[in-house]
């Protein structure tokens, strides 16, 4: 993963649900609930990104009032799934940790969670994954009790996050990208022999033509 600490209650999920996607065409209203210019500077910098393989704009704005609302919130990155972002009437839709000091970590973050927030899920639970996880160490380091069961909600929360991949046919996608930038980074120690993903710190190609074809121009709309 993006290393994060993440909001309780969302699913972790750059395969995505048409049902999420903005309309092609589409500006969002990307709103500051607060933070410093130079926090707004680079989150709208790192952003932007993604606006060249699709067919949304950003307008970036102050204030209470957006499709999407930015909280600076230090330790934590989040983000609701695309259009969900409609269903919280107040407060933020993205919280983003203000690691300016570390500005590649920084952006990669934001691009993954604005990678959200145009409906994409998480790369590592792609449907075709094939991480050759550890699960004992995974479970250890997140506290879960050795003998925890199904039910026990830390390993739940666990699982969620790393081990329950989604359904194939829920889902629009690609196939399986390591490179993404939603996935997260796995550990040597959390996997089974020699396997590792490092911060993933650009757009993959396959994120790029992912949202393109989530977000068509007209011209490939029509073909």
């Amino acid at each position: 993963m993006i290393p994060t600490i993440t909001a309780p209650g969302r699913k972790k999920r750059a395969i995505g649900k048409p049902a999420h996607f903005w309309t092609p065409g589409q500006t969002l209203r990307v709103a500051f609930l607060n933070g410093d210019q130079p926090f707004k500077d680079a989150v709208k910098a790192a952003a932007s990104e993604w606006l060249p393989y699709i067919n949304l704009n950003f307008d970036f704005v102050e204030g209470e009032s957006g499709d999407i609302r930015i909280s600076s919130e230090p330790g934590i990155y989040w983000s609701m799934i695309g259009t969900h972002a409609l269903l919280i009437e107040d407060g933020p839709t993205m919280r983003l940790s203000p690691d300016l000091q570390a500005p590649a970590f920084f952006a990669a973050n934001v691009m993954h969670e604005f990678g959200h927030a145009l409906g994409a899920e998480h790369e590592h639970l792609h449907p075709e994954s094939n991480i050759p996880w550890n699960k004992a160490a995974v479970y250890a380091a997140h506290w879960v009790k050795e003998n925890a069961d199904e039910d026990d909600y830390a390993r739940r929360s666990v699982d969620e996050r790393y081990f329950n991949l989604l359904d194939a046919s829920d889902f629009d996608h690609l196939p399986y990208d390591p490179k993404s930038i939603m996935h997260y980074a796995v550990r040597q120690d959390w996997t089974h022999g020699d396997f590792k993903i490092d911060l993933n710190l650009e757009l993959s190609e396959k994120d790029k033509t992912f949202m393109s074809k989530a977000y068509p121009y007209p011209a490939e709309q029509a073909q």
